[in-house]
């Protein structure tokens, strides 16, 4: 169905003729000017939570409400709405039996349009502008946060892990350490539970970004590695491991290497708040009274 609204904005924007016909052209000059504005405002904000350890914490907590977006869109919500929680086009809100407030303007990212080929024969997307809305942009309550105990949440680590966990008898460096020589994290006994929490939460970043590869470089990987469990503890709820969020990429990085690490970021964190949800749920269902 054609959207009304985007037909008075191209009306608007100079994309009709004199005799009233459809100005293509035009359209396409507004379209490419939208999207390499989107992707400059991108940029900006991935060099800003480079650079900034405040930018950082904001943008993980958006990470963290948002798992299904990437890092790119995530940069552009923070950039535009630091404290979105939940957001979705007009349609969405609609579905959800819930307005847009009057005033409140759209939140640009950026959607996958039609695909290409590429000059070396891989396929890549063309991306298109799109207007979302956050949940406090409308009459749509806000939804609870997720709340896990650290307890569980250490148990469902455990329980769940990617990759085998084997105590040891000796010292452990870092007291809990992904090896990827050995394919395994290797755990130091008689670690208290927050220690033993944030060492796992982290390691099994590791695991999941150096999916399997026994040379995996783990200094490279320790930033992206400390955001992802950063994250998921956000999106579980559950304090956020000690020592801060280190910068995603060297200083200097150009743009595409920060937003290549937030990614990786992304994917980790995903990883494992989605393996703790689903033991956490499936706990939760089994002791659920009869009914």
């Amino acid at each position: 169905m054609t959207d009304a609204y985007e037909l008075m904005e191209r009306a608007e924007g100079g994309e009709r003729g004199r005799e009233g016909a459809f100005d293509r052209e035009a359209w396409a000059r507004r379209k490419r000017d939208e999207r390499e504005e989107v992707f400059e405002l991108a940029d900006k904000a991935a060099l800003r939570v480079n650079a900034d350890p405040t930018a950082r914490s904001g943008y993980a907590a958006v990470m963290a409400a948002l798992p299904g977006h990437s890092a790119t869109n995530a940069l552009l919500v923070y950039a535009q709405r630091p404290g979105a929680k939940q957001i979705g086009d007009s349609a969405y809100w609609s579905q959800k039996r819930a307005r847009i407030k009057k005033g409140e303007r759209g939140i640009a990212i950026l959607e996958p349009g039609r695909e290409y080929v590429r000059d070396d024969g891989s396929i890549g997307s063309f991306y298109d502008v799109k207007k979302v809305f956050d949940v406090s942009q409308t009459t749509a309550r806000e939804r609870l946060g997720r709340r896990a105990s650290p307890t569980d949440v250490l148990t469902a680590l455990v329980m769940r892990s990617p990759v085998p966990i084997e105590p040891q008898e000796g010292p452990v460096e870092g007291s809990v350490r992904y090896d990827a020589a050995a394919g395994a994290i290797l755990v130091e006994r008689g670690l208290g539970d927050k220690r033993l929490l944030d060492g796992l939460l982290t390691e099994q970043a590791h695991a999941f970004l150096a999916d399997g590869d026994p040379g995996y470089d783990r200094d490279a990987h320790r930033p992206p590695a400390a955001l992802a469990a950063a994250v998921a503890a956000m999106r579980l709820g559950i304090p956020a491991p000690e020592g801060g969020i280190p910068a995603p990429a060297p200083p200097g990085a150009e743009p595409k290497e920060i937003r290549n690490a937030l990614n990786g970021a992304r994917s980790a964190s995903a990883d494992i708040a989605a393996r703790v949800e689903e033991a956490l749920s499936k706990d939760r269902e089994r002791d659920a009274p009869a009914r």
